[in-house]
């Protein structure tokens, strides 16, 4: 095991990850940058923006979204002005979308005409690809987004058609583009071309994520382009058999509606078939009935947040959660720790250079701001996931680990946290914050350790990056989302009634209540989840119903904006147990929910995202009720 920390780059993981799967330099880096400039980026030698990595980890498979990144000031405007683009385009606010897009390109497009940089190229393709939904939004004609659409994909895509998909690399952005100008073509896409699409996405070897977000789009597309006769409804089933599965298992929705109502027409006409022929029809009555349910669930809770159940758009691609200004983390961090701007820049950089990179007023070399993390209690890494490595086969394995724990499956759990712990170095504080943690949480899931002795326990993994105290204090907050798992792991073995458990939950108030009423609560979705659902739970178990039900409405939103399925089951519970406390307090509501009919929503939501530790909690509550009805 290589513990050298200067080794554990993202340079070693592309490299590892590109060998891995068997493509050369040229097949990664065709049409985005020079054979070159990917090999100096693999040795470490070159640093690249976060556009140009991020399209390079898609064409390698990635399409997670658990990475935190650290921008200079400037890049990081330009991130939080395309997140507000995408946030307009998924609501439909057609005029505000178009209005910033335009400012948008006036700031950051102009210099794309006649220059050769990746970096202009992927930001012409950026705004084609919003200006294309924009577009279709106000009634474009085919000829008109095929223009569109085909001088986007041909900005990083050479001979498209002309020469076989198969060997060529592409991002899942690539994908997505080559599928929405096959559509518009004239006579519309072909059958042949989508079925080399899906053939090459299934080859492409792309993590649970990546795959739910581009291969169900390329089926429904299929669907919509083939005619259904006996003949063809038998292989467009499987393959949407196939896309349904993979949403499943990332617990995702792109496109699920669609596809349920697809499967349901060739469901029918199986059935139909079978009867004639006299065989047994009860395999597809029962996955026929279960589809429906599925299918009429999702409308019902589309329709009553005020969400569109059909997916529109294709901003989810672009959707990048996890990005902050490292001008202003290492100032509120700074500040959050007591510490002066003498006492933090001693011996890296002067009081003067600091006071400009926390003004956003200068772009600090990388060297400065690594050492500046470092004292801050931060990891030296501008981009990283949970663990610190240069081994892509952790990644997913913390993946497994996450689904273990979620289903408490302690013995998988255990074993796969061995293996992680052989594979990288523990002597980086932030790996052994994140490997302590789920070593405890493990303990407690196999009832090992409870209440003080846990809090205790837990607080100390939390000090290894960042006291307590600090963050118990007034004023701003930054923290790593591994820090904020720690404090919301706390409060769950806490005493409710206690001080610094009413302080927690006011500080996270603080944290993400203007979040959740903006334009980027999308950026954050996955952690504020996790945080703000356990603070709203808390809300409610005290009585504010209004509050709590304001977060869990602001996450429900999200989630059915951005198509993930993982809270929605539990936003729906934490509603129905808010309206039924107030309707035991006697406490006037505007709205009627049947206890019943909302927990079998809860329970098909979780089958539908595969949770079945949820599933057989809401099943066992649907049997109480009907227990006291009789």
């Amino acid at each position: 095991m290589e513990h050298e920390r200067n080794k554990e780059t993202i340079g070693m993981y592309i490299n590892r990850l590109r060998e891995k799967k068997g493509y050369t330099l040229e097949q990664t880096s065709d049409g985005l940058c020079t054979v070159q400039l990917l090999f100096q980026l693999e040795k470490g030698e070159k640093d690249v923006s976060k556009r140009l990595q991020d399209a390079i980890f898609e064409r390698l498979g990635v399409g997670a979204e658990d990475y935190e990144h650290y921008l200079q000031y400037r890049e990081y405007e330009q991130w939080e002005m395309r997140q507000r683009i995408l946030y307009r385009i998924s609501s439909e606010e057609v005029t505000g979308a178009k209005a910033l897009l335009k400012e948008y390109y006036g700031r950051y497009g102009n210099k794309y005409y006649g220059s050769k940089a990746v970096g202009d190229r992927l930001e012409r393709q950026f705004y084609l690809g919003m200006w294309a939904q924009i577009r279709s939004m106000e009634g474009a004609d085919r000829e008109e987004m095929y223009s569109i659409l085909e001088e986007a994909v041909q900005l990083t895509i050479s001979d498209l058609w002309k020469k076989p998909l198969d060997g060529r690399v592409f991002s899942l952005k690539e994908w997505n583009l080559i599928l929405e100008a096959e559509f518009y073509q004239k006579g519309g896409g072909k059958e042949a071309h989508y079925k080399e699409i899906l053939s090459c996405i299934e080859r492409a070897d792309m993590d649970e994520v990546g795959m739910a977000k581009i291969y169900p789009k390329a089926v429904y597309f299929l669907c919509k382009c083939v005619p259904e006769t006996d003949e063809t409804v038998e292989w467009l089933f499987r393959y949407c058999c196939q896309a349904v599965e993979i949403l499943r298992d990332a617990c995702r929705m792109y496109y699920l509606w669609e596809l349920l109502t697809y499967r349901g027409r060739y469901l029918e006409r199986k059935i139909r078939k079978a009867e004639l022929r006299g065989e047994c029809v009860r395999p597809f009555e029962e996955m026929y009935q279960e589809n429906t349910d599925w299918k009429q669930c999702l409308e019902a809770v589309y329709k009553e947040y005020g969400i569109a159940k059909e997916t529109f758009c294709y901003c989810y691609l672009y959707l990048e959660k996890g990005v902050f200004c490292i001008s202003d983390v290492i100032r509120v961090r700074r500040q959050m720790l007591g510490m002066s701007r003498k006492t933090l820049c001693e011996g890296i950089c002067d009081i003067r250079t600091l006071q400009r990179l926390e003004n956003r007023q200068r772009i600090t070399q990388k060297a400065i701001v690594e050492a500046l993390f470092e004292r801050l209690g931060l990891s030296r890494e501008m981009r990283r996931t949970e663990l610190i490595t240069g081994r892509p086969e952790v990644r997913q394995m913390m993946e497994k680990l996450r689904d273990y724990g979620n289903e408490r499956e302690t013995v998988k759990w255990q074993m796969f946290l061995d293996r992680i712990k052989k594979l990288v170095s523990t002597e980086i504080p932030c790996n052994q914050q994140v490997l302590m943690r789920k070593e405890i949480n493990l303990q407690r899931a196999r009832k090992e350790i409870e209440g003080e002795p846990y809090c205790a326990r837990m607080q100390t993994i939390l000090e290894i990056t960042l006291p307590f105290q600090a963050f118990l204090r007034e004023g701003e907050k930054f923290l790593t989302y591994e820090e904020q798992a720690c404090i919301q792991n706390m409060m769950q073995e806490m005493d409710k009634e206690s001080n610094v458990f009413f302080l927690c939950m006011n500080r996270f108030e603080e944290m993400y209540h203007s979040v959740a009423d903006g334009e980027l609560l999308g950026t954050v979705s996955g952690i504020y989840g996790l945080i703000m659902g356990y603070v709203g739970s808390a809300l409610g178990n005290r009585g504010e119903y209004d509050r709590a039900d304001w977060y869990g409405t602001a996450r429900m939103k999200e989630e059915l904006r951005s198509r993930r399925l993982v809270s929605i089951a539990i936003c729906l519970y934490e509603r129905l147990w808010n309206y039924k406390e107030r309707k035991r307090r006697g406490i006037i509501q505007d709205r009627i929910l049947d206890e019943e009919e909302e927990l079998k929503k809860c329970i098909l939501c979780s089958k539908l995202g595969r949770r079945t530790h949820y599933e057989s909690v809401f099943i066992s509550k649907l049997e109480q009720v009907k227990e006291r009805r009789k």
